[in-house]
């Protein structure tokens, strides 16, 4: 096994969203992450508007720590979900020190979303 080949355990707990996509009632806002030619989602948090909590972990077989992840929220509307903001990942500042807990700032139109 290479330096930073393995397993990534990969917790998506909750947000601080400050761009908010409805103009009537509450976001339900999700997660998705692609890595490689994978595609993970977490579930929709129903109507708990800009601070949700998805509290879903997530496997991801590293092969590099310069692979990268991207992370975006969405919004889920009756038949469509409307962005909410992305981030890109490098899996280098995941597997510092056996792991970290940290937030990470999602952008929409290159402003800070939450």
């Amino acid at each position: 096994m290479e330096l930073g080949e393995g397993i990534l355990s990969l917790r998506c707990m909750e947000g601080k969203l400050t761009r908010d996509t409805e103009w009537m009632g509450k976001m339900s806002p999700y997660v998705t992450i692609t890595f490689g030619k994978n595609k993970y989602k977490t579930k929709i948090a129903h109507e708990q508007g800009k601070t949700p909590r998805w509290n879903n972990v997530f496997q991801l077989n590293v092969t590099s720590p310069t692979e990268e992840l991207t992370l975006r929220v969405w919004d889920q509307d009756m038949t469509t979900s409307d962005a909410v903001g992305f981030v890109k990942i490098k899996m280098s500042s995941l597997i510092i020190n056996c792991g970290i807990e940290d937030w990470f700032t999602v952008i929409f139109e290159n402003k800070p979303a939450g």
